[in-house]
């Protein structure tokens, strides 16, 4: 399995939303990504970012850059954390957060192509 079980969506406008996802121990991105403690790799939060801004969002866009990309805390396997993306179109920049209870565990800004 690629994608995290996706619990609840709410899409607050046309330009932010949030996902409730469940990482199941299952996903092909914990395996080998540590083998003695498996944890989300930062690539793999980034693309899902680029993935459901583009399904949900209908953004187009190429990935262009990052700014600020934090990883503060790591995601293991079957936590349920929520996702939120904000699209800044006029700066051309998704920014995200992934948060667990009231801990956020990674953030960011992309940047995609005009």
């Amino acid at each position: 399995m690629m994608k995290p079980e996706v619990l609840s969506l709410h899409k607050s406008s046309d330009t932010s939303l949030m996902l409730e996802l469940r990482l199941s121990a299952d996903l092909f991105w914990f395996r080998g990504h540590f083998p003695t403690y498996p944890l989300l790799p930062g690539v793999t939060q980034v693309n899902w970012v680029m993935e459901y801004a583009g399904e949900i969002l209908r953004l187009d866009k190429a990935f262009s850059g990052m700014e600020v990309v934090k990883f503060q805390r790591p995601l293991l396997p079957d936590e349920t954390v929520s996702l939120h993306i904000d699209w800044l179109k006029e700066k051309h920049r998704l920014i995200f957060r992934y948060v667990l209870g009231e801990t956020i565990a990674s953030s960011g800004k992309i940047t995609l192509c005009p």
